[in-house]
């Protein structure tokens, strides 16, 4: 298997969808129009880094930034 690889602008191109609503990683890549190993790889990479989190919605997973992540748990909890 091949090393999936991506620049300092797609990495900033993700942060900024993900700082703005929670994603499905194939959605994600749909929008951005980016190879969906290529976000996946680069979504894992921020959330090992600490920057972005998976985030449930009881059925299903996304991701977002960690920040945006902390908000909705904060709405969550406030009900």
């Amino acid at each position: 298997m091949t090393e999936v690889t991506y620049t300092e602008e797609e990495k900033k191109k993700i942060l900024e969808q993900l700082s703005k609503k929670t994603w499905k990683i194939p959605e994600l890549a749909k929008v951005i129009q980016m190879d969906k190993a290529k976000v996946k790889k680069i979504v894992q990479d921020l959330i090992d880094q600490g920057i972005a989190a998976y985030w449930s919605s009881g059925s299903t997973t996304y991701v977002a930034t960690k920040a945006y992540v902390q908000e909705l748990e904060k709405k969550r909890a406030q009900g």
